[in-house]
């Protein structure tokens, strides 16, 4: 784990299980230090949609990023542990479903979220997603992508054992295409980057990256 990113993973060390499982997830899943290293100059505020446990806030903390971040996640417990955590940092984390984000204007994340949602659903919130960008600023969406391939059929595979498991209570099932993706933000102005995230994982990970240009 690269030395940068050991203070975010020592925020939980109260929990042993937690503590390992961050450590785990900087190493190996290349989301969450890519995300913030490239946001870690960003003077814009931070919405965090599916931040669980607060691990990503942790990250950028970690690396600089100073705006305030307010996440927000279905698991009540994941919430508080968040807000235990990052208590005192320009945090607001609460318990909600993304569809009901507030109002928000400068970068947005949302990580291994849009399959929980089904496509109605999925194309309101990459929407309002794409609205809520702000003039410089910044979405990133990792995904899996509904793709005849290996790692689509592992993806598949781990979203059942992660719902066996009670880390999250259900299993994702509804994975979009690229268009699907890309096109809500393309039709808002954004300039729209798509590309693998799978790191040594695995899964069908890709990271959209979506920047409203100024003009």
């Amino acid at each position: 784990m690269k030395g940068e990113f050991r203070s975010a993973a020592k925020r939980y060390s109260k929990w042993r299980s937690l503590y390992f499982y961050s450590r785990g997830k900087i190493a190996l899943d290349p989301a969450y230090p890519e995300v913030a290293r490239r946001l870690r100059e960003s003077p814009r505020p931070l919405m965090d949609l599916g931040c669980g446990m607060g691990l990503l806030a942790a990250c950028l903390r970690a690396v600089g990023h100073r705006p305030a971040i307010t996440g927000m996640d279905i698991d009540r417990h994941k919430i508080q542990l968040a807000n235990t955590v990052l208590a005192g940092e320009r945090t607001d984390f609460r318990v909600g479903s993304a569809l009901d984000f507030p109002e928000h204007s400068g970068d947005v994340v949302m990580l291994d979220v849009l399959h929980y949602f089904e496509d109605g659903e999925q194309q309101r919130l990459l929407k309002k997603i794409a609205g809520s960008i702000a003039p410089g600023g910044v979405a990133f969406v990792r995904l899996t992508l509904n793709e005849p391939t290996w790692r689509f059929a592992m993806t598949r595979i781990e979203e059942q054992l992660i719902a066996w498991s009670g880390w999250i209570p259900d299993p994702g099932h509804n994975f979009p295409t690229r268009d699907e993706l890309e096109r809500p933000f393309i039709d808002a102005g954004l300039d729209v980057t798509l590309r693998p995230m799978w790191g040594v994982t695995p899964f069908n990970s890709y990271m959209l990256e979506a920047v409203r240009i100024k003009r």
